[in-house]
């Protein structure tokens, strides 16, 4: 038995399936913008650790061996943390642009890379206070600063006003993930809706 229908034409149908357009203006919109934008945050960086490097040279000869020694280490963390960050943003500072495709994939890393950089940064917002009272009850406990010294130079104040920062500083960082993932998403979606219409 054979069947006697006539085999379509796939070529025919392939050549008359409906082409969504790229908005390749748009891509390239975000691409350039990424690009701008974390190049002013590597500079913010690192003028940031270079003040902070400063302050503690600066102030070497004043204060104690342990607060050299604490602050030393919070610079060596600091130095790393910034490197990481820095390394994070590299998909953008290094963009180049050349097709369609390496725009996206570029500006689809950078968004992971935003990802992680507004989670850290949510991470340290609140671990940072956590270090800085331990560091100060460190120093009660060693006999570098008393209670009454701690108070009288402003240290319950100090601690207050960090603590709010720091938690607008978390909630800020968190929306950032969030508008981060949903721009990563958009991008995937967009991607899929143009290789399957």
């Amino acid at each position: 038995m054979t069947n006697n229908t006539p085999e379509p034409d796939f070529s025919a149908l392939w050549q008359q399936q409906p082409v969504s357009e790229i908005d390749l203006a748009d891509v390239t919109r975000r691409l350039k913008h990424q690009k701008w934008l974390q190049r002013w945050y590597v500079v913010s960086d690192l003028t940031g650790f270079l003040i902070g490097l400063g302050a503690l040279l600066y102030s070497w000869q004043e204060i104690s061996l342990f607060m050299a020694v604490v602050l030393s280490g919070v610079m060596v963390c600091g130095g790393a943390f910034t490197g990481y960050i820095i390394w994070l943003r590299r998909h953008a500072l290094l963009a180049s642009f050349s097709d369609t495709n390496q725009y996206r994939e570029t500006l689809k890393k950078q968004y992971l890379s935003n990802q992680k950089i507004a989670r850290v940064t949510l991470h340290s917002s609140w671990s940072g206070v956590v270090i800085m009272v331990l560091v100060w009850a460190v120093a009660g406990l060693m006999g570098e600063v008393t209670w009454q010294r701690f108070v009288d130079n402003g240290g319950i104040v100090t601690l207050l006003v960090v603590c709010m920062l720091m938690a607008g500083f978390g909630l800020w960082a968190y929306k950032r993930e969030q508008k981060f993932k949903a721009e990563y998403e958009q991008l995937v979606s967009q991607e899929q809706n143009d290789l399957w219409p």
